[in-house]
């Protein structure tokens, strides 16, 4: 399976080089990051949206998780959706008996009638965006279609255990793609309640409801996935690699990464497929 996700990261790659724009994926209605994807094609990364983000990151959240996802409950077929940013980004839902597994999002784009962005330290990187034009829809729907839903079929409808829960309350949707942005950094439960307008008691036991697990759990869990990615994707040292995750010092990531897995970093290493020259 974890060649499958490097598979699903190639075709994405792919698209976005043969048609020179971001193409990504997320799953479920929730709009939420898979960790299991290079982060290049899980999150947008574009020199637009990275200026955006600088100011506004917790608005582009909330438009992914809140905007995107409102809309994908009611809009089977692709669509064009303007962010908050004045951008615009091509939307093709992935849907299986009614209910939405995810959705490749391609852009972003700049409205045709749009002269600048919402947002002025974006401005420069927002004029050099490819302006949209009406007839790119259905053959990047159909491009995409081609490329990628039989792969997104195999990874999560005939694996349904790997595809990430439904969550209903917004606030923990919003919780959740925060930690899912911010894992690598020192994350505290009461600071992320508060960006969501809960106290920290409320916050958890919501946390917990909706996801299955502790705050703690999912947070420790996000760190080491990606762990995973990275001994499996490159030769960074393994001291480099604890403090990308977000662990505070090579020991307690060690020790964390056998009990969880059952094998020390080092033989998780050993034991990977060659990399690619």
């Amino acid at each position: 399976m974890p060649d499958s996700f490097e598979e699903l990261s190639a075709r994405l790659e792919a698209v976005s080089t043969l048609t020179g724009n971001c193409c990504i994926w997320k799953v479920t209605e929730n709009c939420l990051t898979d960790l299991r994807l290079h982060l290049s094609h899980a999150r947008h990364v574009c020199p637009f949206c990275d200026a955006v983000k600088t100011v506004a990151q917790e608005r582009c959240i909330q438009h992914d998780t809140g905007c995107i996802a409102r809309e994908l409950r009611v809009r089977p077929e692709p669509f064009l959706l303007r962010c908050h940013a004045g951008a615009a980004e091509l939307l093709v839902p992935v849907r299986e008996d009614g209910r939405v597994i995810g959705v490749v999002m391609y852009g972003p784009f700049r409205p045709e009638e749009s002269a600048a962005g919402n947002y002025e330290c974006a401005e420069e990187a927002f004029r050099k965006l490819p302006v949209w034009q009406p007839e790119f829809r259905n053959a990047l729907a159909t491009l995409v279609r081609v490329a990628l839903h039989e792969l997104i079929d195999l990874l999560y409808l005939r694996s349904p255990e790997i595809l990430p829960c439904r969550i209903r309350d917004p606030r923990i949707v919003e919780a959740l793609e925060y930690l899912r942005g911010h894992y690598m950094e020192p994350v505290r439960l009461r600071n992320v309640a508060k960006k969501v307008s809960l106290s920290e008691s409320r916050f958890s036991h919501l946390f917990r409801l909706e996801c299955g697990l502790d705050f703690s759990s999912c947070l420790l869990e996000l760190r080491i996935r990606a762990a995973r990615q990275l001994l499996a994707g490159t030769d960074l040292a393994v001291g480099e690699i604890a403090a990308r995750c977000g662990f505070s010092n090579q020991n307690r990531f060690a020790t964390i990464f056998r009990r969880r897995t059952g094998v020390t970093a080092t033989e998780f290493r050993r034991n990977r497929p060659p990399l690619s020259v």
